[in-house]
């Protein structure tokens, strides 16, 4: 995961948006290690659309994923 950010951040231009789209997707894959840092996850703003939105946002889409998966 560690390479894909640096690698999105690298990719210039709309940075956000292509390093948000690929590290989402990359945290699904059982091929990626997920090693980011903890300090990134602990220091993640938590504003309205912040860490806790995120996280609810996260399960959302993880239960999407299994319920997905139970249904093939």
């Amino acid at each position: 995961m560690s390479a894909i950010l640096k690698t999105s951040i690298a990719f210039r231009g709309d940075v956000d948006t292509v390093t948000a789209i690929a590290c989402g997707a990359a945290s699904f894959s059982r091929d990626v290690v997920q090693d980011l840092p903890q300090v990134l996850y602990d220091n993640l703003e938590n504003g309205p659309y912040g860490r806790d939105y995120l996280r609810q946002v996260d399960a959302q889409i993880a239960a999407l994923v299994q319920a997905n998966k139970t249904e093939r």
